[in-house]
């Protein structure tokens, strides 16, 4: 029916097609993720807007302190002339809040420390497994760096394993986790405010009987000899805490705020 040149004509139609199908077809999309860009991302904007007004002043404020701790002498008789040591390093200044450098999740770093493995290193099969289980992703073996007597380590031997999670997969564990999990967990109130490393990364850190908590493994609970706790270390581009803070509170991640303690009236 065809003959050679229309065989290659209809190879070719039927390639170009099927390439430009599969070039403009929209893939898969975690629910966190659309709720990131399509919500949060504006709303982080907003609320971390400051006014030029209230920068210039905050600036003039510590500009004017810091002259002042340089000028101040506090030196002792024998050294009269020696300043003050006790200046605080002016941090960089953060830039204006827009909506393309509104912080964001980079990336999520899971990882299990076995210290069952140091008398059996069939133990760190469990928690690799467990790992899997949870992420979906083969889970990286650490190895000791040193000899440590003390705990009977010796340089090379397996003592944790981890698991680092970007894109879709990362949302997606982080929305198990805040929807599921942590929901589940009865005595877990949330991070304390003064939790991070004072440049908008924070970890949590969860007891074995977390880990029985997420949903795909209820049902290979069971065959698991071993279960150990775990830590999620959220990394963020956030400069500070706050706005680390902020970005977590907005994805669902709860927070324990401190309550002042009631202050006792006179009784007559």
């Amino acid at each position: 029916m065809f003959g050679v040149k229309g065989l290659r004509t209809v190879a070719a139609n039927t390639a170009a097609k099927r390439l430009f199908a599969t070039s403009t077809a929209q893939g898969y999309q975690a629910r966190l993720s659309q709720f990131y860009h399509n919500t949060l991302r504006d709303d982080l904007m907003i609320l971390q807007y400051v006014p030029p007004a209230v920068r210039a002043r905050a600036k003039a404020t510590e500009e004017a302190r810091i002259k002042e701790l340089k000028e101040n002498t506090t030196g002792t008789p024998p050294n009269p002339l020696r300043k003050s040591k006790i200046v605080r390093q002016l941090r960089p200044k953060l830039p204006a809040p827009t909506a393309h450098n509104s912080p964001y999740v980079e990336k999520v770093t899971v990882h299990i420390r076995c210290k069952e493995a140091l008398k059996n290193k069939h133990h760190m099969l469990s928690a690799v497994m467990a790992l899997q289980v949870l992420t979906g992703k083969r889970g990286e073996v650490i190895k000791a760096k040193s000899d440590a007597s003390a705990w009977k380590l010796r340089k090379g031997m397996a003592i944790a394993a981890k698991v680092d999670l970007t894109g879709d997969s990362m949302y997606e564990f982080l929305d198990k986790l805040v929807e599921v999990v942590l929901p589940r967990m009865k005595e877990y109130s949330g991070l304390r405010m003064d939790a991070g490393d004072s440049a908008g990364n924070f970890t949590l850190g969860f007891d074995g009987s977390a880990i029985g908590l997420f949903p795909e493994m209820e049902i290979v609970y069971d065959m698991f000899p071993l279960t150990t706790g775990f830590f999620v270390n959220i990394k963020t581009t956030a400069q500070r805490n706050p706005s680390g803070r902020l970005l977590l509170s907005g994805l669902g991640v709860p927070f324990l705020h401190a309550r002042k303690p009631k202050v006792e009236g006179y009784k007559l």
